[in-house]
């Protein structure tokens, strides 16, 4: 392990005890925190119309807006340079093109004094521009964070409870020092049922340790903060592959969140390599776990691959294959549902393989309503057999009315007889 990893763990260890202080809070935050939005992109588009008539008129704001008067002598002029500074940021909000919007606040961040930074954060919040403009006000942060990270985090701890502003903060100073990061929080407290403090040390670790990130995760209770954590630096794992991401998610302990954490790494993982993906299944050791994520793996590898995801789904563990199966026989039905239904009878009789078998059911009654009824009574149980031959004669009657009432009187012995009475014209009424 790297030494500042070992000094980061060592500083960290109080987020694992009791009662020193980084407690969890009682009450859930808003519904709009956004949580999806701190992934650390300062530059992101910000999700608003300023010609709109719901956008804030930032210009008006900006005049409006002035700075609690100072006492102390040149106050109307540190007055009048903070009015500016606010007409000059209104005017950067109101750019159309984010490049040069971008551009523009990097320049205006950089003229800023220490001095000033303060105040213009605190008037971006009370201003109401923060929701419109998440992006410059990020960079607004991380400026305040890389010239003075401990006044930034007070200001932030009394003033700023949005979760995602507090990770925004600290994670971009975790990336680079862990340490000093987690010694600032310590004994910070949350009013949310997770801590976005640590959430966010934990984020920036990832980004330059995931290692060190993932064994400072094993000394965190269990708990609402860990889970989020766990979820925050999924892109951490997945950029550092499949063979990572196993042993990552093997340090997961909570079945469900284990489970849950293997579907999304399943899925960005097979985007970027299915069959790199399909070897990270072969290799899990839980079994509950290993069936979720291969039945994400299976959707995607056969899109991309229908050969190679065969073999791959044929070749898994039995509690594994059927799930697996599932994506095979979707797509493999979409293109010859003849040889999908030949190769899902060859896969065994198990029940388990239901799942498939309803893939197959659905995707070839659309296309080759024949092979799919000649494939009904391969399903496990009686009903699931009987809603199947129904669903499929019916939508196949609403097509080509003679072909499905002749296959079904072909085949009459072995329709449901509930099934073949809904099929069959109704004798007309003899007057």
């Amino acid at each position: 392990m790297k030494e500042s990893s070992r000094k980061a763990l060592f500083a960290l260890s109080w987020l694992g005890a009791l009662g020193i202080g980084l407690m969890l809070g009682r009450h859930a935050l808003p519904a709009s925190t956004g949580l999806a939005e701190s992934n650390g992109n300062l530059i992101n588009e910000s999700t608003r119309n300023s010609a709109g008539l719901d956008s804030p008129s930032y210009s008006d704001d900006a005049r409006k807006f002035r700075r609690r008067e100072s006492n102390g002598p040149g106050g109307a002029s540190g007055d009048e340079a903070h009015e500016l500074n606010m007409i000059e940021l209104s005017d950067i909000l109101n750019v159309g093109n984010r490049m040069d919007r971008t551009r523009q606040m990097l320049d205006y961040i950089d003229q800023l004094d220490e001095s000033q930074i303060t105040g213009v954060i605190e008037s971006f919040r009370e201003a109401g521009w923060v929701d419109y403009n998440r992006g410059e006000y990020s960079m607004l942060i991380s400026a305040w964070m890389d010239r003075d990270p401990f006044k930034a985090i007070a200001y932030l701890d009394e003033n700023d409870a949005d979760g995602w502003t507090r990770k925004t903060a600290i994670s971009s100073w975790a990336s680079d020092n862990p340490i000093d990061a987690a010694a600032a929080i310590q004994g910070l407290e949350d009013e949310g049922k997770v801590n976005d403090w640590v959430v966010g040390l934990i984020e920036g670790m990832a980004r330059n340790d995931p290692e060190g990130a993932l064994r400072a995760l094993a000394d965190l209770p269990g708990g609402d903060t860990k889970n989020e954590a766990i979820r925050e630096i999924l892109p951490e794992v997945v950029a550092r592959g499949a063979e990572f991401a196993g042993e990552w998610i093997e340090q997961i302990d909570e079945p469900k969140l284990q489970r849950e954490t293997a579907k999304r790494l399943a899925h960005s993982l097979a985007r970027r390599d299915p069959e790199s993906a399909s070897d990270w299944i072969r290799n899990m050791t839980k079994v509950d776990t290993r069936r979720d994520a291969s039945e994400v793996v299976s959707e995607i590898y056969a899109q991309q691959d229908l050969e190679g995801a065969k073999e791959w789904a044929a070749s898994l563990p039995q509690d594994t294959m059927t799930e697996a199966a599932e994506g095979v026989a979707k797509y493999l039905a979409r293109e010859d549902p003849v040889e999908a239904a030949r190769w899902l009878q060859g896969l065994g009789d198990d029940p388990d393989l239901d799942g498939a078998r309803f893939r197959f059911l659905q995707e070839a009654g659309r296309n080759d309503p024949q092979t799919a009824l000649e494939n009904v009574s391969t399903l496990s149980r009686a009903n699931d057999q009987e809603r199947y031959y129904r669903d499929i004669l019916s939508r196949w009657r609403k097509q080509d009315q003679g072909a499905a009432v002749a296959w079904a009187v072909a085949n009459s012995d072995s329709l449901p007889p509930k099934v073949l009475k809904g099929i069959l014209p109704k004798p007309k009424k003899v007057k």
